[in-house]
């Protein structure tokens, strides 16, 4: 997003890192000083919260002055910008987005989060009673329950799918999907990613699948975008939705929303303000939520800048590495148990793993204790969630080893 030039000769830029010569042998390591972590503390939780790198966070910050610094020139009139976001097109960080995801920018919608997204699209497509809907039994509360209010209030069918723990057959995913659906399915919904066990699902062949069958194919990318490579034009599903707080690492307070073109007449804009709609202008109807912070949507911009700088395979790359060093050091463990995937085509940047008789509370609490490192317990039965990102680095991936083989020689 543009800024004033005035604003921009009043506010001071923060000193920030310089950023580490490409040719350097010890890129990733001195990456990290790009972020605001403490020194002696690694975070492996962006499955939650990814950590906003310092540019990221200082464009925002600036944004912010520079909004409360031209309040009184804010005229209304095509010359100034508007300095609220939740009525503007933003059409410079769709286009980004677009450039990421292989989109149009006018089919893609900016949001707050996926769930926002999720309500676009449960409570805006025409369902009756009876018509199914089909989900994994792994979904986030922020991926189901707009379909599950939709079953209690109109009398749709909300069927969910048992997913095995550890997943490791992608055909297996498929055909539990297929066997699962009646001529009454309307709607297969799933998540790109599952965030309890984080299973990269077969994406392409469930689109593929419901549109075989006549249905509606919905994605929840929360997990996936900045994690996995997501192409909607290849995936071909109807809509797809996202959190780039998690793995883009942009601030909280930003969402996506993309229907595909020919299929947006078939939503309702179900929360409603200036031109909820006009349907000329593409999903901008469904970015009408009223007044944000702009300054967020600058924040965006900002993470989709960083992740180009580096490169997106160069991103997807270094992550993937690092999860399978951690996938092959825990299966030297005896008594270490992956609950997540170990199949190429279906793991990711997450591990999730446990040690026989320890909990998971356990697992999670000496993990800091003993090294600082923070994870995400996922229960007794899946141990704890490991998210491996850029910020990460080797010894912080032997070091997590290391407590887990000490811990699992004591149980």
């Amino acid at each position: 997003m543009r800024r004033s030039h005035a604003a921009a000769n009043f506010l001071s830029a923060s000193t920030l890192p310089s950023w580490p010569d490409e040719s350097d042998p010890a890129f990733w390591h001195r990456l990290r000083d790009q972020f605001y972590i403490m020194p002696g503390e690694a975070y492996f939780n962006a499955a939650t919260l990814g950590a906003t790198p310092r540019p990221v966070l200082e464009r925002v910050i600036e944004d912010m002055r520079t909004v409360e610094t031209m309040i009184t020139r804010w005229d209304y009139t095509p010359k100034t910008e508007d300095l609220i976001s939740g009525y503007s097109p933003a059409l410079s960080v769709r286009e980004k987005l677009g450039r990421l995801l292989n989109s149009e920018a006018r089919d893609l919608a900016l949001t707050q989060n996926s769930t926002m997204g999720m309500n676009f699209i449960a409570q805006g497509i025409r369902l009756k009673a009876g018509d199914e809907v089909i989900l994994t039994d792994h979904e986030h509360p922020g991926g189901i329950c707009g379909w599950q209010e939709r079953a209690k209030k109109d009398g749709i069918v909300v069927k969910q799918v048992p997913i095995p723990t550890p997943a490791n057959d992608p055909q297996q995913l498929v055909d539990l999907f297929a066997a699962a659906m009646t001529s009454r399915t309307r709607v297969l919904a799933f998540a790109h990613i599952l965030f309890s066990s984080g299973v990269v699902m077969p994406a392409k062949q469930l689109t593929q699948l419901a549109h075989e069958h006549g249905c509606l194919c919905v994605i929840d990318g929360a997990q996936a975008v900045g994690q996995v490579k997501v192409d909607l034009q290849d995936l071909g599903c109807d809509a797809y939705f996202s959190s780039p707080h998690k793995w883009l690492l942009a601030p909280p307070g930003n969402g996506i929303l993309y229907i595909r073109h020919d299929r947006q007449n078939e939503f309702w804009t179900t929360l409603c303000s200036q031109a909820w709609d006009d349907e000329t202008e593409g999903m901008f109807r469904f970015m009408q939520y009223g007044t944000g912070n702009r300054s967020l949507l600058v924040g965006l911009e900002a993470a989709l800048d960083f992740h180009f700088r580096l490169g997106s395979e160069r991103v997807l790359q270094r992550m993937r590495s690092l999860a399978d060093r951690l996938r092959w050091g825990l299966q030297q463990i005896p008594g270490a148990q992956i609950r997540s995937p170990v199949h190429p085509e279906l793991a990711g940047a997450v591990v999730v793993h446990r040690v026989q008789g320890v909990p998971a509370d356990k697992l999670e609490e000496q993990l800091w204790v003993r090294e600082r490192i923070r994870v995400r317990s996922q229960g007794d039965q899946n141990g704890v969630r490991q998210s491996c990102h850029i910020y990460n680095n080797e010894a912080e991936i032997d070091a997590t080893l290391e407590v887990v083989r000490a811990l699992a020689a004591q149980a």
